[in-house]
């Protein structure tokens, strides 16, 4: 009876190491970066149209990342807990996505447009100034190249300054549903 036991016991182990390897683990970044070129409606240089473009603006800090992309999804997630909403408000923990992310061999996927690169991923314990848009089916989008900028107050007192001189962007808009008004 002992023996079958410890049998059983060693199946077991077995069986859990061999999964746990099989297990996805995150692909890390290799030092490689490419850019994929998108072209705007909006003047992407003008921060007061940009910011009338989108719909939410707040300080979150980082604290979960996906950053793994595939051909399926060119989209990374993040949960945030927001600190303070400058524009629209939204509840203290929410998930909102990016375009672009580390696909399978390593490779940093951003975007470019011809007159800016996207700064990168934001990264899990950072505070960033999130610019985010409403999509349809209630989820938040981070904007293409001003989503995440690392904050300070300085940054913070020049996103004051955009929003109270926003120049208004007309496009079709929806609400978040994590919306707090």
């Amino acid at each position: 009876m002992m023996k079958k036991q410890i049998f059983c016991f060693l199946v077991l182990l077995v069986s859990c190491l061999f999964l746990s390897s099989c297990a996805k683990h995150p692909v890390k970044w290799n030092g490689n970066t490419m850019y994929t070129h998108i072209t705007m409606t909006l003047d992407e240089t003008d921060l007061y149209q940009y910011v009338g473009a989108v719909d939410y603006i707040f300080v979150g800090v980082v604290q979960e990342a996906n950053t793994n992309i595939t051909e399926d999804n060119d989209k990374s997630t993040y949960k945030i807990e927001v600190t303070d909403n400058l524009k629209g408000a939204l509840v203290d923990e929410i998930e909102c996505s990016k375009h672009g992310g580390i696909l399978k061999d390593g490779t940093m996927l951003l975007y470019e447009s011809d007159n800016l690169q996207d700064v990168g991923l934001p990264e899990v314990g950072s505070t960033y100034i999130f610019m985010a848009y409403a999509q349809p089916d209630g989820s938040l989008l981070l904007s293409e190249f001003w989503g995440n900028v690392e904050f300070s107050e300085e940054a913070l007192d020049r996103f004051h300054h955009y929003i109270d001189n926003e120049i208004p962007y007309e496009r079709e808009r929806f609400t978040s549903e994590y919306d707090a008004s």
